[in-house]
């Protein structure tokens, strides 16, 4: 069941979010390894991004790093309880908005690129569904263990703004 509009918030990533944040990634094994729960708490609190609230609970964020052409996604995890309800795409329109205001018209995620793997073959698609193309797949790409690492890319028109649901800059 997809949430109303104005039932989510997405607002800054803090400091203090970095227990939902691992709380999180915990309740997702088949994406998080316990070694990666613990560099994703790192990148949360190194790198800018979004948490998506409802009902005064974090249940959903997206880090990401900004570069000289580009904004990276470097993490994105929803509660399960709250998977196929927009939030996902909420936090990564967040992210679009974000590096327009930047100049940045390139959004680009990595993720294992194996496709052998049901849970990433949805990852995958889940981002293709939302405008991504795949640039290309790293062989074995270090940071993953050795393992593949598809880069997916998207530009974005910057010109078209849509409101991110709930989000107040300050």
């Amino acid at each position: 069941m997809a949430l109303r509009r104005g039932d989510l918030k997405i607002g800054k990533l803090g400091l203090g979010d970095l227990e939902a944040v691992r709380v999180i990634v915990k309740g997702l094994p088949e994406w998080f390894t316990d070694r990666a729960i613990d560099q994703v708490v790192r990148d949360a609190a190194e790198y800018p991004g979004f948490v998506a609230v409802l009902d005064g609970r974090v249940v959903g964020f997206v880090v990401f790093e900004e570069r000289e052409c580009c904004v990276e996604i470097l993490w994105l995890a929803v509660n399960r309880m709250y998977h196929g309800r927009g939030i996902g795409t909420a936090l990564v329109e967040a992210v679009e908005r974000y590096a327009c205001s930047r100049g940045k018209n390139i959004v680009t995620v990595k993720t294992y690129g194996g496709g052998d793997y049901e849970p990433y073959r949805r990852t995958a698609a889940f981002y293709k569904a939302r405008g991504f193309r795949l640039y290309e797949v790293l062989k074995e790409y270090e940071p993953f263990g050795g393992q593949p690492a598809a880069i997916l890319i998207k530009t974005l028109d910057c010109e078209y703004t849509k409101p991110i649901m709930g989000l107040h800059e300050s």
